[in-house]
């Protein structure tokens, strides 16, 4: 095993802990943590056995195989970057609507504060 592969397990090792971690403290769901599980095995499985990149790679016609995953965690991020961009976009839609309900209930409990006080001085003359 040479240094990549063991800085490869290391960060494998790290962030299997700290999904555990952060299951454990309630920052992450268990479905999150399953997800994330499964890239930390990922990761240690090409750490542990790397000729199954090269085997990839040759199978694909790549011509420097160490590349792949780094080309397949690049692909992911990118994926991931998306899907957080879909869900930004769709909770920025969920607040613009609130506000504007709440600006029309303002509206409403503002006119009929003051029909309220233009009935009682009405009737008090």
């Amino acid at each position: 095993m040479n240094n990549a592969h063991l800085i490869a397990a290391f960060i494998g090792a790290v962030l299997s802990i700290t999904i555990v971690f952060l299951t454990r403290r309630d920052h992450i769901s268990p479905l999150v943590a399953v997800r994330w599980f499964l890239i930390a095995l990922l990761v240690l499985s090409v750490s542990f056995f790397p000729g199954v990149v090269d085997w990839f790679g040759r199978q694909l016609g790549v011509g420097y195989p160490p590349i792949l995953p780094v080309l397949v965690a690049l692909g992911a991020a990118m994926v991931k970057i998306l899907l957080m961009d879909i869900e930004r976009n769709k909770m920025q839609v969920k607040i613009d609507r609130l506000v504007q309900r709440m600006a029309v209930l303002e509206h409403r409990v503002t006119e009929s504060s003051q029909d309220g006080q233009n009935n009682s001085k009405r009737s008090h003359p």
